[in-house]
């Protein structure tokens, strides 16, 4: 999930170069050496874990790897040999009293019982995969970083410690995350010292500039040095990821400079020209990647590592990132690649990112899930999440962590549906041990009676067919692209006896709607109208019709609307109902 932090934009001087623009070649290779601000007070550090030297042991290697077989990548285990294939979850949130919190490793916070126990309940289901957050606590005390002297909390990283043995433990594997650099500790200061009229702070500056490679390749330092000096469980972890979610501000320098020469960490750059600006973030992503995972090397050397993305010309037209350039050019050891379901496909997901037809590396869907303000119930989530995973396969994806296991506070407009949620139903559905092959689609009992039968309608939009309408996906929607009158008529293929119509409204702008529910038996006996809906409506409202008598012999039904402030169009026509035999 996208996640951004609003720092102030920090005053500083940016070099612009008034000469021939040569783009591509490599800024001054001088490192700088770690500062930090004079507000840093130092204060007494508790010592790491105790780490003699007469009781220091090797450091555990990673367990899973990736490599090729026919020119597809693939992960495998290095003990068996056998391909590894992620299956697991997003451990984000935990409870805390009557809510939920994602601050799940702050001291004070984190359970070791109840991870443990998450952990091996997984595993006991054939689960192998957990991703984490390394630093949703990244201001404050208790947090990822010391408030008032540089480097990372102690107690904080015994917690990390404790959590890769619980993983250990229960035969699952961590992708630990980072959502962004701490703003304590003195990373984002450091980070954000190049900040000025040509680099915005944050984002613009954090994969930029030649400061924040040196503060993101310090905090990977401090990370791994304290994680070896608690003889931490290495082989209980998947993969370091670099950060999250990957992306920048089109709105914020250097991106929304239309003139002028910048200098990045990767050479000099006309910002007037649009594909050298391209250029500039692809090359600047590519030597962050490269800087970094060199770090995570040096301190873990079997590591994996990968970055997070998502596509933001999809659903955040403001952030910008492009990866296709990324998949050819980035020495990541695989991709993780974020989409939920809702009204854009994962096809053109997958365009977006540039995937189709690549093989080189794996890929994992590392966030996908069923909102729960689109999916009504977890029946109607499932249904969407299977066809999501079965369609990911056939476009390339290797892997699959559901966001999220407990489910996020009721405030959050974007929860998804939890996986422990209404008695662990998704998680026990979807469990390997249940659903061996995540490929196939699991055969759920479905007593909408509409479900994907034929339909067709008085007019369609190109992009909004009338098939959108009985997909059981409230992300979707027939549209007629046109005012009233218009109909929508589904034809059930069968005799039925119907108890129940749901309509689930795609307005805009709200106001009064005359709508009519119209049955017949076949296509040679005239509609009758048994119910009529009068009154305001509004987008995503469910309108609903239950007669007093169920309806019997029912073989089609056409809704009609006769008066709408907006052009006429459904997300959801659901029919309860038996069928009659003869």
């Amino acid at each position: 999930m996208r996640c951004r932090k609003s720092l102030p934009i920090i005053a500083g001087l940016m070099l612009t170069i008034p000469v021939m623009v040569v783009y591509g070649v490599p800024a001054a290779s001088s490192e700088p050496t770690a500062t930090f601000p004079s507000n840093l007070v130092p204060v007494a550090r508790r010592p790491a874990t105790p780490a003699p030297s007469d009781t220091a042991r090797p450091q555990a290697e990673h367990r899973i790897a990736v490599r090729q077989v026919d020119g597809q990548g693939e992960f495998y285990d290095k003990q068996s040999g056998e391909k590894f294939t992620p299956r697991g979850v997003n451990y984000v949130f935990v409870p805390v009293g009557d809510t939920y919190t994602n601050i799940l490793l702050h001291v004070g916070t984190y359970d070791p019982q109840r991870t443990r126990d998450d952990f091996t309940h997984l595993g006991s289901l054939g689960y192998n995969s957990v991703r984490v957050f390394l630093d949703h606590c990244n201001w404050g005390p208790g947090c990822i970083a010391n408030v008032n002297e540089p480097g990372l909390n102690p107690a904080y990283l015994d917690n990390i410690a404790d959590m890769m043995q619980a993983a250990r433990e229960a035969s699952v594997y961590l992708l630990f995350t980072s959502n962004d650099l701490p703003d304590a500790g003195g990373y984002a200061d450091e980070a954000n010292r190049g900040a000025g009229e040509d680099f915005s702070g944050y984002r613009n500056s954090y994969y930029l500039h030649r400061w924040a490679i040196s503060a993101t390749r310090r905090y990977w330092r401090d990370l791994l040095t304290g994680l070896v000096d608690r003889h931490a469980a290495f082989d209980a972890v998947l993969a370091w990821q670099l950060v999250n979610e990957q992306w920048m501000f089109r709105d914020q320098p250097p991106l929304s400079l239309a003139s002028g020469i910048v200098e990045t960490t990767t050479g000099f750059y006309d910002m007037n020209d649009l594909q050298q600006k391209e250029q500039m973030v692809s090359d600047g992503i590519i030597y962050y990647i490269a800087q970094v995972k060199e770090e995570i090397l040096l301190h873990d050397a079997s590591a994996l590592v990968t970055m997070g993305f998502f596509v933001p010309e999809l659903v955040a037209p403001g952030w910008y990132v492009e990866t296709a350039s990324l998949l050819e050019r980035a020495d990541l050891d695989f991709f993780d690649f974020h989409a939920y379901s809702g009204s854009i496909s994962l096809l053109a997901h997958a365009e977006g990112f540039g995937m189709i037809g690549y093989t080189i590396k794996p890929i994992i869907l590392g966030e996908y899930g069923a909102f729960r303000h689109l999916y009504e119930d977890p029946e109607t989530a499932a249904r969407v999440t299977t066809r999501w995973m079965s369609e990911s396969c056939q476009l390339g994806f290797d892997g699959w962590l559901y966001w999220t296991y407990y489910p996020a506070a009721a405030d959050v407009g974007d929860r998804t549906w939890g996986m422990v949620d209404e008695d662990d139903y998704l998680l026990e559905l979807f469990a390997p041990r249940n659903q061996p092959d995540p490929c196939i689609e699991v055969d759920l009992p479905n007593n909408n009676v509409a479900y994907n039968k034929p339909v067709r309608a008085s007019s369609s939009l190109p992009e909004e067919p009338p098939s959108q309408a009985v997909d059981d996906n409230p992300a979707t929607q027939w549209g007629a692209g046109a005012s009233p009158v218009q109909w929508i008529e589904i034809d059930l293929q069968g005799t039925y006896r119907i108890h129940e119509i749901r309509l689930l409204v795609a307005q805009w702008p709200e106001g009064d709607t005359l709508h009519y529910i119209q049955t017949r038996l076949s296509s040679t006996d005239a509609y009758t109208t048994v119910h009529g809906f009068a009154g305001t409506t509004v987008d995503n409202e469910w309108l609903v019709f239950k007669p007093d008598v169920s309806l019997e012999n029912v073989g089609q039904i056409r809704i009609r609307t006769i008066s709408s402030p907006s052009w006429v169009a459904w997300k959801e026509i659901r029919v309860i109902g038996d069928e009659i035999r003869p």
